[in-house]
Order: structure tokens, then C-alpha cells, then sequence
């Protein structure tokens, strides 16, 4: 698949399930935002994952351009992009984490065409501050992911699928 290819495929899949397409947003925040340049595709929602209600509704799928900034001392390497469009499908309260790991492993094995073999599940471990994710661990084993590993970071977790 090239470039478009997975762009309509990824998009196609979450519209056929409800999403609405959103545009992308301009790389800088909008005016008041204490966030100077957009480097996560679910920066411009941000107002809307806080409440706000959204114009197109709660099922929102889109590609956002977005410029990374945390790792700069790694771009020009196979992995580190600088700028981007970061594929991104959001619920604003209309389903939770398991719904989007469902679809995450459909995405990935029944449209991608990924060998569900080859995927692992990484699951928060918990911390001084926040308990283990109990219901993502249950939802990786009911979908045959046992997570291999866990981790104590609030980062994102670096097992594949995730919840994008």
C-alpha cells in the first residue's frame, strides 16, 4: 500500500463504523493555546476531549500534520520523522478503551492484513499515583493478545496495537 492507500483505508474503516472525516489543522495552535505547534494528532480536539460538544459529533476520524519536537536529536534515521500526518480516530464520550482495541486489531489483521501472530499488547502497570489497567489487560486476552510485557510510564505504551 502506499501512502494514500492506507490513508483511505484507515479512514474508510472508521467512517464505515460511524466516524465522521475531520479536516487537519494548521501546525500552529490556535491563539491562546499555551501549546505553540501541533505534535499529536489529537491536539486540535482538545477543547472538544474536555466536553465541548463537536459540530460533526462524537465519532470522528481524520489525518492531522504534526511536527515532532520531543526527539529532534534522532530525525534523519529510519524511525524519526520530523514532520508528519498522524492518522487518528477519536470518540468524545461515545465508546471507551476496549471498543477502540477491537477495532484496532480489525484494523490492523483484517484490513491491513497483519498476521495476528506478529502483534503484542503492552498494558500500564500502574504507579504510585494510578492502579494496573485492569480492563485493557482483560480486553488483549479476550482478543487473543496476552500482553507480553507492562509498563510503568504514562507515556504511550510500545506494544502494537494500541489505541490510537
Amino acid at each position: 500500500m502506499n501512502t494514500q492507500e492506507t490513508i483511505s483505508a484507515f479512514t474508510g474503516f472508521f467512517r464505515d463504523r460511524g466516524h465522521r472525516p475531520i479536516p487537519g489543522s494548521s501546525l500552529l495552535s490556535r491563539p491562546g493555546d499555551p501549546v505553540l505547534l501541533t505534535s499529536a494528532g489529537m491536539h486540535p480536539l482538545t477543547p472538544y476531549l474536555t466536553g465541548q460538544p463537536y459540530p460533526l459529533g462524537r465519532r470522528l476520524t481524520g489525518v492531522q500534520r504534526c511536527l515532532r519536537t520531543t526527539d529532534l536529536e534522532e530525525v534523519g534515521d529510519r524511525f524519526h520523522l520530523t514532520v508528519f500526518g498522524m492518522l487518528g480516530s477519536w470518540s468524545l464520550g461515545d465508546y471507551t478503551g476496549p471498543q477502540s482495541q477491537r477495532w484496532g486489531v480489525e484494523l490492523l489483521c483484517d484490513r491491513f492484513g497483519l498476521d495476528r501472530d506478529l502483534l503484542y499488547a503492552t498494558v500500564f502497570a500502574g504507579d504510585g499515583q494510578t492502579g494496573p489497567d485492569t480492563t485493557a489487560l482483560e480486553t488483549w486476552t479476550e482478543l487473543g493478545l496476552p500482553p507480553n510485557g507492562t509498563t510503568n510510564s504514562s507515556a504511550t505504551p510500545t506494544g502494537c496495537p494500541g489505541n490510537w
